[in-house]
């Protein structure tokens, strides 16, 4: 189990540090996201959009116990760099290697906090479920 959850922060903290650098990049430098984003053929109104959801997804791994949020805060993730694969490898601007990075380590975090939570429920029914021996007085 330690080695699942040192597995898991370390793709967690390479994933929140990608996905930090890359908002605070957007609003920092505004004018060349821009000029990116109007290259792939995004708007540049989706950037602050993006940048949002992408900070909101990240408290949720990283704060939510809930399940159903968090798988929909991966899908979210997940869709978001695919989609910035396709749009770098369509206009021909490179192969989109941040993005493929981000998402290995989100699948990394993925599987291992899937792990986690097995294990966690595992281990509270192993508890609940020994006999104990109790005396009758």
């Amino acid at each position: 189990m330690k080695t699942t959850q040192l597995y898991y922060r370390i793709a967690l903290s390479l994933f929140s540090l990608a996905i930090v650098y890359a908002v605070a990049n957007s609003f920092f430098n505004y004018e060349a996201v821009v000029m990116k984003f109007e290259d792939l053929g995004y708007p540049p109104y989706l950037i602050f959009a993006l940048g949002t959801a992408q900070l909101l997804g990240l408290s949720v791994l990283i704060f939510n116990k809930s399940s159903w949020i968090r798988e929909w805060a991966y899908a979210g993730f997940f869709l978001n760099l695919a989609f910035g694969i396709i749009a770098h490898l369509m206009v021909k601007d490179g192969n989109g290697a941040p993005a493929v990075f981000c998402i290995i380590a989100l699948y990394v975090t993925f599987v291992q906090n899937k792990k986690l939570n097995e294990q966690a429920t595992s281990a509270t029914e192993d508890t609940h479920t020994k006999p104990t021996l109790k005396t009758v007085a």
